[in-house]
């Protein structure tokens, strides 16, 4: 339960507490793992707390200065691996908020990556630089124009960030207790014995 209260209040803190935020759901996640026995949910949150870690440690002293781009490596990598935790979640639990929340952060991440001035050189990179391959050029000028006509894509990722935060800390809020696949598994091999 505390958890889920964690990570609820840390989603719900994203549009407005960025670092703040990040500490909170890492915590929610270790939490979460802590309390299910399940270690992808606590390495999730080990990693993210890795990553935090790192960068405040070379924010505040000169001699571990290194840390900061290993800490903001690890922090990526937790941001990447939440998006899969927040899915895996929602398919477990049938809740569609958590994996409204998983797209929504998903997209947030590739529109504040691709900005409007390197669509065509991120789609011409993934075709591997052959001219126009399966019309990624062309695709790629038209949604340029799409999400300049939408406010560019820092305001697009701000905006999916939001409603990916908001749906997770609803998701968390409104989700069935998570167990662990050993409890359920060790829960039917009992009630097995008693039939």
């Amino acid at each position: 339960m505390v958890s889920r209260l964690l990570l609820a209040l840390g989603y719900f803190a994203v549009p407005f507490a960025g670092p703040g935020a990040a500490v909170i759901t890492s915590a929610g996640w270790l939490s979460l793992g802590v309390e299910t026995r399940n270690q992808l949910w606590a390495g999730i949150g080990l990693v993210g707390l890795f990553g935090v870690a790192g960068i405040l440690s070379a924010y505040h002293s000169e001699v571990l200065a290194g840390l900061a781009g290993v800490g903001g490596i690890a922090l990526l990598f937790y941001l990447a691996l939440a998006v899969v935790g927040l899915w895996m979640l929602g398919s477990r639990t049938n809740n569609w908020f958590l994996k409204i929340a998983a797209a929504a952060f998903a997209l947030s991440w590739l529109f504040a990556v691709v900005a409007p001035t390197t669509v065509s050189e991120a789609a011409a990179a993934a075709s591997g630089g052959i001219i126009d391959w399966a019309g990624t050029e062309w695709a790629s000028q038209a949604a340029r124009d799409a999400i300049a006509a939408l406010g560019g894509p820092v305001a697009i990722a701000k905006a999916l960030a939001t409603l990916g935060g908001l749906a997770a800390g609803i998701g968390f809020l409104t989700a069935p207790q998570v167990g662990s696949r050993n409890t359920m598994s060790e829960e039917a091999i009992f009630s097995l014995a008693y039939t």
